[in-house]
């Protein structure tokens, strides 16, 4: 495995966080494509990319090579005059690379065809790409075919108006497919188009956030897929619906100015969520907006988006020997892997190349790179629809995203969702062993202590400033038991506090963050209630504020010396325990953080200089001062006095400074006083 490494000169005067220009987006496709063109089969039709077989089947996993590599050349054809570029040396003809394989693989009578299109086939997926594709190719690719020819394309494209598609992000699909047909005067379904337009609308929860179907399924996809092909509709057919067109623009505008949050100093995102072998394909609907003016973010701060995070992933091993994408992250990582992922499927990252369609001579090229949220100032932002908090530290450029609503219908992925926080640092445990998840930033329980399982479906009950919190029951172990887990953030470190009524006798763990590495060993620290590991600049940090009653040094998971994380080759994660065995209702509390730095563990303890409970309710202090207060459970009425000030109410959240100048309190209700 390998990176890509790019020959274009850094130009740090325009970009002074990347130093990254057009040029080195040009010369990627460039590299990415001569990978695509050597892979292909006789016949053009099918991309023979190593790696896993899908649950589609060969066929479908080689048309999805083929059609996911059209993402990326659309835009580079769309402002090409010959569709052609040297490499090494040797002409790389794209057009015709594409005119060639779409033939072929439309053609019923070739050995390369694509195959009937069926009902929920991964087909139906991949149509939308040869869409768009064919769409941005037009003058050099769909022109050059004869009216015969045309219609053999056109044909086949139309068997999707005729199969069932899944009720989730794939009714797009279906929308791109028919909008491009009208767009080149073919045969298509406009009742299609409005129906699907509508369905997916009534996903939609707010402020530019969708869920994946009738769960709270939040991720990624509402970037790369819901935005996104809304966006694509929006260019293709907007014209002929401009209040709907308008509206997708302007949750875009939504979306995209709360993304920036999500970005951290080295360009990284926290990884959350299913298919991220889409790495950096969360571009899309940030770079379509920016092409179609209705961003309300300078463009310099899209730059830096886009630039910082296909360098970011420039930089790690990301490349094949063969040249294509890997099946991982920042690594080749078959944990991170779903049931539907085959050697084409990581060119979903190159949505993102969209930015192509940008012209060279636009304005938008010449703009300097403008510094994000994170290069500013430190923040918590809550996006209260998503149910995700976004804690980022201006000093370290560390974000974490901290979840209490998305979890995905399947529960086998819920080390991709359901942990409290997720990291652009601290990447996350894939690896299952013994059918276990690794214990990070997670409250796992278990009847024998063998067999371990933590929250899957899960109810958000507040995303406020600094604070989240939700109720789940204990999957799997006792259905019928629940668990209140709140969440206060000070500075960039955790403070999870959690009420749990069983009525099981049952084994609980809870871990920090996983301390990753690629050589080496961690440093480890024990001190009576804390547990702490450290390696190259960086640490994680475990301490009991109440209730647990072992620690479990920082080691890998279950002494796997293969490694179980996502980023990296090795890692390690601090936990604690408890055993409640007659207790039926009882209190957990702990301070997580992961941090870049080497704070010693006596100066990690002092952040948390007070943590008392009684019943329900805990008070803390912290380093600087500040006091805080917790009601979890059922919210009675009270009245408390921190740093000198008096509070009344139906009171879950209370916090105030040092000089009891400042002041928050979150009620049972949702609302939020301050001073």
């Amino acid at each position: 495995m390998k990176r890509l490494n790019l020959q274009t000169p850094l130009d740090y005067d325009l970009s002074p966080f990347t130093g990254w220009t057009r040029k080195h987006w040009e010369e990627a496709f460039c590299f990415l494509m001569k990978g695509i063109v050597d892979s292909a089969s006789e016949g053009g039709a099918r991309q023979r990319i190593p790696g896993p077989r899908s649950h589609h089947g060969l066929l479908a996993d080689e048309l999805e090579g083929f059609t996911r590599s059209m993402i990326l050349a659309g835009p580079w054809l769309n402002s090409s005059q010959s569709g052609r570029y040297s490499w090494e040396g040797k002409e790389v003809d794209v057009a015709g690379f594409y005119r060639r394989g779409i033939l072929a693989g439309t053609d019923p009578s070739h050995d390369e065809y694509w195959g009937d299109i069926t009902d929920y086939a991964q087909h139906l997926v991949e149509m939308a790409a040869l869409a768009w594709g064919l769409h941005l190719s037009k003058g050099l690719v769909w022109e050059r075919f004869s009216p015969q020819e045309k219609c053999q394309v056109a044909g086949y494209m139309f068997q999707c108006t005729k199969v069932k598609y899944h009720q989730n992000n794939w009714l797009l699909f279906n929308v791109i497919t028919n909008a491009v047909l009208k767009k080149l005067g073919m045969p298509y379904s406009q009742e299609q188009i409005d129906a699907n337009l509508q369905a997916c609308d009534h996903m939609y929860m707010g402020d530019g956030w969708y869920r994946d179907g009738n769960i709270n399924r939040i991720d990624y996809y509402n970037a790369w897929a819901f935005l996104y092909y809304y966006l694509l509709w929006a260019i293709l057919d907007g014209d002929s619906k401009p209040d709907i067109a308008a509206l997708h623009r302007e949750r875009t505008q939504q979306f995209v100015k709360d993304f920036r949050y999500f970005f951290s100093g080295d360009g990284s995102t926290p990884c959350f969520g299913r298919s991220m072998i889409y790495r950096f394909g969360y571009l899309a609907p940030v770079v379509l907006g920016q092409y179609l003016g209705c961003l309300d973010i300078p463009p310099g701060e899209v730059k830096t988006m886009c630039n910082g995070a296909l360098k970011f992933f420039c930089g790690g091993e990301i490349l094949t020997e063969t040249n294509h994408l890997s099946m991982g992250y920042l690594r080749p990582c078959a944990e991170i892997l779903e049931h539907y992922s085959c050697g084409g499927s990581p060119y979903w990252a190159t949505k993102a190349f969209n930015i192509l369609m940008i012209k060279p001579d636009d304005p938008f090229w010449q703009v300097k790179e403008a510094p994000l949220p994170i290069h500013l100032v430190s923040y918590s932002v809550p996006l209260k629809k998503a149910g995700l908090l976004l804690v980022g530290d201006q000093k370290t450029g560390h974000v974490q995203l901290i979840n209490q609503k998305s979890y995905h219908d399947k529960p086998e992925y819920n080390d991709k969702y359901t942990k409290f926080a997720y990291s652009s640092v601290f990447s996350y445990e894939a690896r299952q062993v013994y059918k276990n998840f690794n214990c990070d930033n997670v409250l796992q329980f278990s009847e024998d202590g063998i067999n371990f399982r933590q929250r899957w479906e899960m109810e958000l009950l507040y995303c406020e400033r600094d604070f989240a919190a939700s109720r789940y029951p204990l999957y799997e172990v006792d259905p019928a038991g629940t668990i209140h887990s709140w969440v206060l953030v000070k500075d960039d470190f955790l403070v999870l506090f959690h009420q749990v009524e069983t009525s099981k006798s049952l084994v609980f763990k809870e871990g920090g963050y996983p301390l990753g590495f690629d050589e080496g060993r961690a440093k480890t620290v024990s001190v009576p209630g804390a547990e702490a590991a450290f390696k190259d600049g960086k640490l994680t940090f475990i301490r009991n504020l109440t209730g647990y009653t072992r620690q479990f040094k920082a080691l890998q998971f279950c002494d796997d010396i293969n490694g179980s994380n996502v980023r990296y080759r090795q890692s390690v994660v601090p936990a604690l325990g408890f055993e409640n065995r007659a207790l039926r209702k009882f209190y957990l509390a702990s301070m997580v953080c992961g941090r870049l730095g080497n704070d010693p563990i006596d100066q990690l303890m002092r952040l948390v200089t007070e943590f008392r409970i009684e019943e329900n309710t805990a008070e803390l202090c912290f380093h600087d001062g500040e006091r805080a207060f917790m009601q979890i459970g059922e919210i009675r009425d009270v009245q408390i006095s921190l740093n000198g000030r008096s509070l009344s109410g139906l009171i879950v959240v209370a916090r105030v400074s040092a000089d009891g100048k400042k002041w928050f309190v979150l009620d049972q209700s949702g609302k939020v006083r301050t001073g």
